[in-house]
């Protein structure tokens, strides 16, 4: 369990939602190219590595006995998966924002046009030289289609590869139907399951499940559903049953109770509830 949280906005307290809710490692979003659009890795677009605010978060993540994970990519913004054409030179961003953190764990969230073929060979760089934990974070398109052609096509190039991955499906954004938003994210992450099997045929579903994580948006999505406590419990409930390998959310940044009235924030998660509620319920997964 590690949650995202927008790490430049400032608009999280890494200790307070540590000592309130016991939760230790946070995903840490997002490493962009620079705001010139040159393969040079920044936190969020604008901000240098090493920038001073940003590494006292990250030592409140260290200093409560957790993990930071780099996630590169999002909703928006150059990729340096984009700025970056060449793999060694996407591979040594990699590793500068790792170092950067002080973390082996990266997550890739790809959401725009990338092309496969650089990304998973800068990976495969890292991956080989570090041994760095990876997960690649794919959009779910729905409870029947599951990944996209392109996220397939992605995962279908890191198996190819060989490169040691998780898959972390993005529960968030689609049309859900009638079913319930609780039922409809379990049924998409199935699906997206499928999606997994069909690319490392040769794995048993205990296996792919084990390489399987789930994050939802919290509150109100940007389009389509609203992901209550309840919502966010049947998700953690089914994740723990197949035993999937990891759950996340968007965002810390968004658990609290600062805007009940189904407004979309970047700060407050547009439902009534206990700040920290999400984090607490998350906190309690296991596998």
């Amino acid at each position: 369990m590690a949650p995202y949280v927008d790490i430049v906005s400032g608009t999280a307290d890494i200790s307070a939602i540590a000592s309130a809710t016991g939760q230790k490692d946070f995903t840490l979003a997002f490493v962009l190219a620079d705001s010139s659009g040159s393969c040079t890795a920044t936190w969020g677009g604008k901000t240098a590595l090493d920038d001073s605010t940003v590494a006292a978060s990250i030592a409140e993540i260290t200093a409560a006995g957790g993990t930071p994970v780099v996630s590169t990519g999002g909703a928006s913004g150059t990729y340096l998966e984009t700025a970056c054409t060449s793999a060694d030179d996407l591979a040594a961003q990699y590793e500068a924002a790792l170092d950067q953190a002080g973390s082996n764990f990266l997550d890739v969230d790809i959401e725009q046009t990338v092309t496969a073929a650089t990304v998973v060979k800068a990976l495969s760089t890292l991956q080989a030289a570090r041994g760095t934990s990876i997960t690649l974070t794919v959009p779910v398109g729905g409870t029947v289609l599951g990944l996209t052609d392109a996220s397939i096509a992605l995962l279908q190039a890191a198996e190819q590869a060989d490169l040691e991955v998780t898959v972390n499906a993005m529960t968030m954004n689609f049309d859900g139907g009638t079913a319930g938003w609780g039922t409809a994210m379990t049924t998409a992450a199935e699906a997206v399951k499928d999606d997994v099997a069909s690319v490392w045929t040769g794995k048993s579903d205990t296996e792919i499940y084990g390489m399987l994580g789930v994050t939802p948006m919290i509150g109100t999505n940007d389009s389509y559903a609203t992901t209550t406590v309840a919502d966010a419990t049947t998700l953690l409930d089914w994740a723990e049953e197949k035993g999937l390998a990891f759950v996340r959310f968007w965002s810390v940044n968004r658990d609290n109770d600062g805007c009940p009235d189904g407004t979309v924030s970047a700060t407050c998660s547009g439902i009534a509830q206990t700040d920290y509620a999400f984090t607490t319920l998350f906190a309690t997964f296991t596998t």
